[in-house]
């Protein structure tokens, strides 16, 4: 729970980031630029992270480390799009194969089941989209493998780093619908298999903000 003062200052920090977003948006109209836009968000996110790591104890989440890699991942759909545009030159059938058997997975899951699957870009404990991997993963982070590996209920983090993250992924959520772009956040496979099945849903997408 943030102090008022904590709360108040995020909000604002929000703000900002949303009049910057909804300003570079408003400059550079087209769908290829809403969606590559996204990126902007991710590379705040990652110099948060680095700028971190400089100024105290570094965390522990290395590679080959994907204790968070069955948690539930939600991505806006700039980011899902994204994700699909780069996949769709990359071996796209088996790849829809592998999200369609988890759609179907998590389908069990939602009635009933306990044990949720990883991720469909995990492969061989390495994340296969690390390059466009969403905010919702580059923003999570742990100074403890061992808390992650044993499901604590809280693990050891950043307040400083989350608190940033958390103003820029919201700030770029409020830019993106301050422009008419739909911002409403879905399961990354889900999202991400949409966007690969239906050619048009960039062009889709983009055309509800500006008719």
């Amino acid at each position: 729970m943030l102090h008022a003062d904590e709360a108040a200052a995020l909000q604002a920090s929000i703000e900002r980031v949303g009049a910057r977003v909804t300003a570079a948006l408003q400059a550079n109209p087209g769908v290829v630029y809403a969606i590559e836009f996204v990126g902007n968000l991710h590379r705040g996110i990652d110099q948060t992270m680095a700028q971190a790591a400089l100024r105290g104890e570094p965390v522990a989440c290395q590679a080959g480390c994907a204790s968070c890699c069955s948690l539930r991942v939600e991505v806006a759909p700039a980011e899902a799009l994204l994700i699909a545009q780069h996949l769709h030159s990359e071996s796209a059938d088996r790849l829809q194969q592998r999200l369609q058997a988890l759609r179907q997975q998590q389908s069990l899951l939602a009635q009933g089941g306990t044990v949720r699957p990883p991720c469909a870009f995990l492969q061989d404990a390495l994340c296969s989209i690390y390059p466009w991997r969403p905010a919702s993963c580059r923003k999570a982070h742990s100074f403890s493998a061992t808390a992650c590996q044993s499901a604590a209920a809280q693990l050891p983090q950043d307040l400083a780093i989350t608190m940033a993250a958390e103003a820029l992924q919201r700030g770029t959520a409020l830019g993106y619908r301050q422009r008419g772009l739909d911002g409403v956040v879905q399961e990354l496979s889900a999202a991400v298999l949409q966007a690969l099945e239906d050619d048009a849903a960039a062009s889709r997408w983009y055309a509800a903000a500006i008719d």
